[in-house]
């Protein structure tokens, strides 16, 4: 697997080594205010546009079409998305496979550091905190959205081509698809292998409208309850899904996970990776992880923003690599030397063998 680099200020880079850990920020929270907001943009858009796709998914429903239809009247798909979004945290740890590239010391790194990591062995070693199998864990390329946001021009990485990863499993969508391909009555494994985000929304649009039907069927919900109640009873089902039903599970899985991808290519340039994790949980409550609060300090001013850690020294031990100084640091008034020698010592002090290059930046930056 590929090295990635996270370009950090001194006060980030201090609390990595200091604490052994890494922080992974609340998806709402990131530099770009449209960043995790593409998504529902995308999908809301398309539907308008498609809007013959619901009444004639709706009509080929076999039971309660009626009542289904007036569910979907005031419980959308749209509606549920934002629903997911609002319950459920996305955080990422966001890197590049650019080193040294002086617009992210401007905007990321100034007077800061770069890490460069080893992306498998940190993936292993955040898959190994987990504690529940309802914890995911994926590393992916950022979807790059066009401006005009349409859909039929963007591309996504299929199933087969995308690592889930949870407790008990390394690659959970190839493990479903395997299965589904070994059982012969089963005939969904074809979703696995598009790249198309709108087979994707039209696949999540029908598998929401037999949701509420089943849901219906069973009287699990009804016309009088209250939307948020019918979004939880389709979030459980949707999870509750299994066998050759897995596809169900992993499309709303996948959809939670390209909310926190896609994002405008104004930002292409950066040539974003980045780690997301989260719990297909909605109770907050019942967390595997709890969140934490710091300040993040950015050129138009500071606030406070939510994330969560994965702390644990051999995870840094084994997936550190290299560390590489701002150029800034080229004004300061030291022997670069005597710099770069220190810092060798600090990374001794906290555990750190001589494996970690320290070394500095080929550019310089005027004062």
């Amino acid at each position: 697997m590929k090295n990635f680099y996270h370009y950090t200020n001194l006060e980030g880079f201090e609390g990595i080594i200091n604490n052994k850990s890494i922080r992974m920020t609340e998806s709402d929270f990131l530099n770009d205010p449209d960043d995790c907001q593409l998504f529902v943009e995308l999908v809301n858009s398309y539907l308008e546009t498609h809007q013959k796709l619901i009444s004639d998914s709706i009509s080929k429903i076999n039971s309660n079409k009626e009542k289904v239809y007036n569910i979907y009247n005031k419980c959308n798909l749209i509606d549920y998305i934002k629903f997911i979004h609002k319950n459920i945290n996305l955080y990422v740890f966001s890197m590049t496979e650019i080193d040294d590239y002086m617009s992210f010391w401007n905007n990321y790194g100034y007077g800061g550091m770069e890490l460069e990591f080893s992306i498998g062995s940190l993936i292993n070693s955040i898959k190994r905190t987990f504690t529940s199998e309802k914890e995911f864990l994926t590393y992916s390329h950022v979807i790059y959205a066009n401006k005009e946001l349409d859909v039929n021009k963007i591309k996504v990485p299929n199933f087969s081509k995308f690592k889930l990863i949870n407790k008990i499993s390394k690659n959970l969508f190839k493990e479903h698809q395997s299965f589904i391909d070994n059982n012969s009555d089963c005939n969904n494994s074809q979703l696995y292998s598009t790249s198309s985000l709108d087979t994707f929304i039209d696949t999540y649009l029908n598998s929401f409208l037999h949701s509420l039907k089943y849901l219906l069927n069973n009287k699990k919900i009804d016309e009088d309850m209250d939307s948020d109640e019918i979004f939880k009873e389709v979030f459980k089902n949707d999870w509750e899904c299994n066998d050759k039903l897995f596809w169900k599970r992993d499309l709303t899985l996948y959809m939670i996970v390209l909310s926190v991808l896609i994002k405008c290519d104004t930002y292409k340039y950066e040539n974003e990776h980045r780690i997301v994790y989260f719990e297909y949980n909605i109770n907050s409550d019942n967390s595997a992880k709890s969140e934490e609060y710091a300040i993040k300090h950015i050129f138009s001013g500071e606030f406070i923003y939510p994330y969560i850690t994965f702390e644990n020294l051999e995870m840094l031990r084994n997936s550190l690599k290299s560390i590489t100084i701002s150029p800034i640091s080229s004004n300061l008034p030291f022997n670069k030397d005597v710099y770069k020698s220190m810092l060798k010592k600090y990374l001794s002090k906290n555990g750190f063998d001589s494996s970690v290059d320290v070394k500095f930046s080929k550019h310089n930056i005027r004062w």
